[in-house]
């Protein structure tokens, strides 16, 4: 199986105006999109990816990622539609639990795993159904919606939906099958003991594009689908980085985003730009 890469990068810090100023570096310099992300408290990741949307013209527009359970889903379906539409549909929504934070829950509790990824579930639900337009209702465990008249935005610019990416769990059916249903993987990887494992083997994510297309094969869908690879750029051997896309290519990943969330730095806006102006590592 082969895929086309396209490549974004992860702005990790800067205000709105930053990301306002580095949109137009990043798409000069051939990144396929840029990506912020939400926090519960802080830089507001839409605010931020609009202003970046009055400054380009083809970047896509992104996050990394949105913990959907502890959001309104019609709040969020609201926002991303007016963004897709100001941008001539270049939203790109990532979602998932989210991981659990002191900026969390210095302001919320922890409703349980079983409840957020129940929320999780049926967010996508109202998402999606928001998107495709009224009459639209719906009866969940949490959610219910009725249809309304009153105020109807616009669809979102993107048919039948806006670009949706949503975290599964390697080896986890039910995790899988949610991110089956969306329009791409971004694979959680875990090691031995359930920890998350922030540098997988490139195995473990040859496993993941492998289970997740088929799973969708045994579920029906078409191969019209993204897989993510995250990971920190060495720019000083990007042969091997070159080798390794072109191996995750193969099994059908189709986006390598470069993000730096760990590394400190004197200055960290200007690691950044530098990064930016690198370019991506075609």
């Amino acid at each position: 199986m082969t895929a086309c890469i396209q490549y974004g990068i992860v702005l990790t810090t800067g205000d709105a105006a930053d990301v306002a100023e580095l949109a137009p570096l990043a798409e000069e310099a051939g990144w396929d999109a840029i990506f912020g992300w939400e926090p519960v408290w802080g830089v507001d990741a839409w605010v931020a990816l609009t202003a970046a949307a009055m400054r380009t013209n083809r970047i896509k527009l992104g996050t990394m990622l949105t913990p959907l359970s502890r959001r309104k889903p019609w709040d969020l379906a609201s926002t991303t539609a007016t963004l897709d539409r100001l941008s001539g549909g270049r939203v790109i929504l990532s979602v998932g639990m989210g991981a659990l934070h002191d900026n969390w829950l210095a302001f919320e509790r922890d409703q349980g795993r079983t409840t957020r990824a129940e929320l999780l579930d049926e967010g996508l639900d109202v998402l999606f159904g928001l998107w495709e337009g009224q009459p639209f209702s719906y009866q969940g465990k949490h959610y219910q919606v009725t249809p309304t008249t009153h105020l109807v935005p616009d669809p979102p610019a993107q048919r039948p939906r806006i670009t949706t990416w949503c975290v599964g769990l390697l080896g986890a059916d039910r995790s899988m099958a949610r991110a089956a249903r969306c329009d791409g993987l971004l694979p959680n990887i875990t090691t031995a003991d359930g920890q998350f494992d922030f540098h997988p083997p490139v195995d473990r994510w040859l496993d993941a594009a492998r289970e997740i297309h088929s799973l969708r094969g045994e579920l029906g869908y078409d191969n019209n689908y993204d897989v993510v690879y995250e990971t920190t750029t060495d720019w000083n051997d990007l042969e091997v980085t070159r080798e390794k896309v072109a191996t995750l290519r193969d099994v059908g990943y189709t986006w390598y985003l470069d993000s730096d969330w760990h590394a400190e730095h004197q200055n960290p806006l200007a690691a950044l730009r530098a990064r930016i102006e690198s370019g991506p590592p075609r």
